[in-house]
């Protein structure tokens, strides 16, 4: 087995950070995890999934395996996730005025800039959106977009007509403010 496979093995093991782990047997998969520990045949590893929830333990051959990833942005982002299932996952409460005025696209997006809350719009047309409502009209607002990540990603107008559906609150718009304010600390 080579030195470097090794040597990232005991990395991840020692900073108890998570290693992704392709094989030959994956067929394009791979599986993202802790090591418990390796020896010349096998590395035993505590599969965490894409929702930060541990799914088991799985032994892979040292030898069907081709490449490992290490502290890159898809497995930090599973990490920051793991790390605060209790922000991700929270009960989320309705806003009051949710169940107390009629609801159209317009309010919630009024609304959605009034409380600055990150939303998720998904369009007609186009793609879909992650970002703050910063200017609001009945016709058009503008968006700063930002990525899965919580990565800046531009500002978009859009006519609100082309809104199909709006989500105020989920896993990954409160994955993005967490990102948003790691980055702000």
């Amino acid at each position: 087995m080579s030195e470097l496979f090794i040597e990232m093995f005991k990395r991840a093991q020692q900073e108890k950070r998570l290693l992704g782990v392709r094989t030959t047997q994956s067929e394009g998969r791979f599986s993202v995890g802790y090591v418990i520990n390796f020896s010349d045949e096998l590395m035993m590893m505590r599969v965490i999934n894409r929702d930060g929830m541990q799914t088991g333990i799985q032994s892979f051959n040292l030898e069907e395996i081709f490449q490992l990833d290490f502290d890159d942005r898809y497995i930090r982002n599973i990490e920051l996730k793991e790390d605060n299932l209790d922000k991700v996952y929270a009960g989320i409460k309705s806003p009051a005025f949710m169940e107390q005025e009629y609801l159209t696209i317009p309010l919630l997006l009024s609304r959605a800039m009034e409380a600055g809350q990150l939303v998720y719009l998904t369009s007609q047309v186009g793609a879909d959106l992650y970002g703050y409502i910063r200017q609001f009209t009945e016709q058009e607002l503008l968006l700063e977009c930002y990525t899965e990540y919580g990565e800046p990603d531009g500002l978009t107008v859009l006519r609100v007509e082309n809104i199909r559906s709006f989500v105020w609150s989920d896993e990954d718009t409160r994955m993005i403010e967490l990102h948003l304010k790691r980055r702000q600390q």
